[in-house]
């Protein structure tokens, strides 16, 4: 169950978060969270990662899915454990990513990310505690 019920928290993520992408839809459809992300290549993220083909580093994609994890559910620690992380499609820009968030338990959330039909990453992320 989401802990916050205010949406603009996220979409506030895109100016105050350095490197985090353009928050262009968030949709609650319990027990999951789906937003829309712009991902440009002017994100700091793919500078010298690799010059001339760009693609996002798979620990970008873990500290956005954590920095979510942590406004939606309320999570004040660091992560304990990351379970089950796999990389399976290379994500260049431009793109158009959808982040999938559910909480599993009281300690854990899901992820993943897609775009275009393929899904680029997933995995699991256990936390501490919970606020």
């Amino acid at each position: 169950m989401m802990v916050t019920n205010d949406r603009s928290i996220l979409e506030r993520l895109s100016t105050t978060e350095q490197g985090f992408p353009c928050v262009l839809s968030i949709s609650d459809e319990p027990p999951q969270t789906r937003i829309l992300l712009e991902v440009s290549s002017e994100l700091c993220w793919f500078r010298g990662h690799f010059p001339g083909q760009p693609v996002l580093p798979g620990i970008v994609q873990l500290h956005w899915a954590i920095l979510v994890s942590r406004v939606l559910y309320g999570f004040e620690s660091v992560p304990l454990e990351i379970k089950r992380l796999k990389f399976k499609k290379v994500i260049v820009p431009p793109r158009t990513l959808e982040l999938v968030v559910s909480q599993k338990g009281e300690h854990e959330v899901l992820f993943s990310f897609s775009s275009l039909g393929d899904r680029n990453s997933e995995g699991q992320i256990v936390f501490l505690d919970q606020k």
